[in-house]
């Protein structure tokens, strides 16, 4: 007996784990007591998982086929009166389960728009169908709410042949329980086409690489990162040195994922990528043949701190700025745009750390037209039927351009796909709830009353804004943390101005320093720079982090980053790929080739031809990049208006209506072209009597050295031999010189090499 018993304890225990894994949603405890079904932690769940209540299905604002549940299950209260009580309680049927609506067309046994959510015997029809058997039960009120989920194994490194990881999820609940939900929790993969996961949470493999599977499990989201490491054929780690920390990590993450780097970049190319990052300009012809010719080793390192103290750098990266941070005066008045640019542009020039600057910002007071930060209010333009969009607004903008974080999601419903939730939207905005945004004067241009200057104040009465879920006044809470505590009668966006540039701040450094390398780079190390998000993991997590401490260490100061980064042999790869990284497009082995942007690439058709472009309002010589805004005058004599300039517009200059890199244009395609072929901007540049061509050919210089001229002015190099022999033959073969060089330049200023950053 005494035997018989000790064998049969192996065969219960795994009839028992096979009841848990065949059940799934049950802990060991429920199957030995038979616990009834949930309805807010299964039925919530299995709704989830079989896909009824997606943005695409049911979890639509207005339902679809007049049935509507909460976006992923955020109500369940809702939820529940939707199916028990909602046409007539037609949809869950107590006295014939089988029979329920939802539970027959969910098995595609009727008619549904969906089609078949869930098979007879899967997890999903269990779960619903004991549901409806048992009564349609809902949870007492005092249930025990889900604390978080843990995912494991976290994280996962695989080694080929090893291409398969099954991962296991368990809820954590506030009385202390826990138990397995994996077969309950949705997943998704960041890079499908590196690997899938399954409904059950199984992750393969397609290729080499690394992603990141989300995991949510009814209002909890987690991410686990997994990375398989295939060998890569005759690779061999070419050991490059290593300038400073950036390379560190970046050769790092190269080596483990058998990538390597690219050579060095040319100094011809390194001269025009550098003046184009540093300052947005092209080098001028004597300015590129001086750095070819320095034989000092550390002449790279010299360039960069030279470019850095140039006032053509201050007034780039017051462009970049001023893009994000809405400098338009269609909304300020231009007097409003020079004082909001003048005061960025003297915040750059001075290099003021930049957590003095945020500060200014969020804290700002005055008219529009004598406070320049002022203005990061007075472009907010609420409509006339949503007074307190003002703030809406505040919360999302401040939170995508110095936090990195979109919250828009979360103004109407918990994030679908992330932690943020209504509360934390609405516990951000109301840092501004105290705002006062005072329009002032007559309306100016054709009348539209927005279009006027504007006076920020604080009301320390001002009424609380409300969370439309709970209906209850919205709490200033920082992003992701609790409730702030901020004293009564005193301006609540100082508390959130300490907190945001706060040394241990979780977002504002990280999301800073990623824009930074965004700008010098072409792909931030979270891509999208302002879409940080669990599903979106940086491609570097390691380098990130040294970037972001760095940051903090030396006190905001944006120039010391830059410095950092544009002196790492990372930034001066050359873009020529090989055959260990011709596919990598996210771990920076080579450089990224871009377009360049709208107003650089004017400001270079200027300084090839030697025409500069006039702006209406603006004295001679101003340059795109010098503009305090993106907009200039139209029809002027008639009535002010404004707009973008055409061939900028063409070019992707972004409208400055959002607070959003994602709103300048980055693609080279046919209209692009269209325009460099035979738009007006180009071809008057080149028939300009007075242009560069004229005046060297007035000098009657030899063809060669002309030919030299206009290759170092738009190329940064001499031409090589067989480009300079086929210009030159065709030189000597025209009739009209004239026209003939206009051909040569024409050539060079739409050739790749021009248009491009490289």
């Amino acid at each position: 007996m005494r035997a018989s018993r000790h064998r049969s304890v192996p065969i219960l225990f795994f009839h028992l784990c096979l009841s848990v894994f065949i059940c799934g949603h049950s802990s060991l405890l429920s199957v030995a007591r038979a616990e009834p079904v949930s309805f807010r932690r299964d039925v919530m769940a299995a709704l989830s998982v079989s896909g009824c209540n997606t943005g695409s299905c049911h979890g639509l604002p207005s339902g679809r086929g007049g049935f509507r549940l909460s976006l992923w299950g955020q109500d369940p209260a809702s939820d529940y009166l939707q199916l028990t009580r909602d046409v007539f309680g037609r949809r869950t049927s107590r006295l014939d389960p089988d029979s329920s609506l939802i539970f027959q067309k969910a098995l595609g046994r009727l008619p549904h728009e969906g089609g078949k959510r869930f098979a007879v015997d899967s997890l999903a029809a269990r779960i619903l169908r004991a549901w409806l058997a048992e009564g349609l039960r809902d949870d007492p009120p005092d249930l025990p709410a889900l604390k978080r989920i843990v995912v494991s194994p976290s994280p996962v490194v695989l080694h080929a042949p090893a291409r398969r990881q099954q991962l296991a999820i368990r809820a954590e609940f506030a009385d202390g329980m826990a138990r397995d939900v994996t077969r309950l929790t949705v997943f998704s993969s960041s890079e499908p086409a590196i690997a899938t996961v399954s409904p059950i949470g199984l992750v393969e493999f397609r290729r080499g690489g690394e992603v990141a599977i989300l995991c949510r499990y009814l209002d909890q989201v987690r991410s686990v990162r997994l990375t398989c490491l295939q060998p890569v054929p005759g690779f061999r780690w070419p050991d490059p040195p290593e300038n400073n920390y950036v390379d560190r990590h970046v050769f790092a993450k190269l080596k483990l994922l058998g990538i390597a780097p690219s050579k060095l970049c040319s100094d011809e190319e390194f001269v025009r990528r550098a003046y184009l990052d540093v300052c947005g300009i092209l080098p001028t012809a004597a300015e590129a043949r001086a750095f070819l010719a320095d034989k000092n080793k550390d002449k790279r390192a010299r360039l960069i701190d030279t470019l850095l103290e140039r006032s053509e750098y201050a007034d780039f990266w017051t462009l970049k700025w001023a893009d994000v941070l809405r400098v338009r005066k269609t909304f300020i008045q231009p007097q409003g745009a020079k004082s909001y640019h003048g005061w960025l542009r003297d915040a750059v020039k001075n290099n003021t750390p930049f957590d003095q600057v945020v500060r200014a910002l969020l804290t700002a007071q005055g008219h529009s037209y004598k406070v320049g930060p002022a203005n990061y209010y007075c472009v907010v333009r609420p409509p006339r039927n949503e007074g307190d969009l003002i703030q809406h607004d505040l919360a999302e903008s401040t939170a995508t351009v110095f936090l990195g974080v979109r919250m828009q999601c979360a103004k109407c419903h918990n994030h679908p796909f992330e932690r943020w939730s209504q509360d934390d939207y609405w516990g951000l905005a109301a840092f501004f709830a105290q705002v006062k945004l005072q329009r002032e004067g007559a309306a100016p241009g054709v009348g539209n009353p927005d279009h006027r200057p504007g006076s920020v104040g604080i009301d320390l009465k001002a009424k609380e804004l409300v969370q439309p879920r709970s209906g209850k006044e919205a709490t200033p809470r920082f992003l992701g943390g609790p409730p702030a505590r901020v004293a009564s009668g005193k301006d609540r966006r100082a508390a959130l101005a300490d907190w945001l540039t706060a040394a241990d701040n979780p977002f504002f450094a990280r999301s800073v320093v990623n824009r930074l390398w965004y700008h010098l780079n072409g792909k931030g190390i979270v891509d999208p720079v302002d879409d940080f998000r669990d599903s979106n993991p940086p491609a570097n997590d390691e380098l990130l982090d040294a970037l972001a401490a760095d940051f903090v260490k030396h006190k905001y100061d944006i120039k010391h980053v830059l410095r950092v980064i544009l002196n790492s042999r990372t930034y001066q790869l050359s873009a020529r790929t090989n055959a260990f990284n011709k596919d990598d497009a996210r771990y920076f082995s080579h450089v990224v080739v871009r377009p360049l942007t709208a107003e650089q690439l004017l400001d270079a058709l200027c300084a090839a031809t030697g025409v500069p472009e006039r702006y209406e309002g603006q004295p001679p010589g101003t340059r795109a990049m010098q503009l305090p805004d993106g907009e200039v005058i139209t029809n002027p004599g008639r009535y002010l208006g404004y707009d973008r300039h055409p061939f900028m517009k063409t070019f992707g200059q972004p409208a400055r209506e959002l607070a959003c890199e994602c709103a300048r244009e980055t693609d080279f395609g046919l209209g692009q072209a269209l325009e460099l072929l035979n738009g007006p901007t180009l071809a008057e540049k080149l028939r300009d009597p007075k242009n560069r061509l004229g005046t060297l050919l007035a000098k009657k210089r030899p063809d060669a050295e002309v030919l030299d001229e206009l290759y170092f002015t738009a190329l940064s190099r001499p031409p090589s031999e067989s480009a300079a022999k086929a210009f030159l033959e065709h030189i000597a073969r025209s009739a009209d010189k004239r026209k003939a060089w206009e051909d040569v330049l024409w050539t060079l200023l739409r050739s790749r090499e021009f248009t491009h950053r490289h």
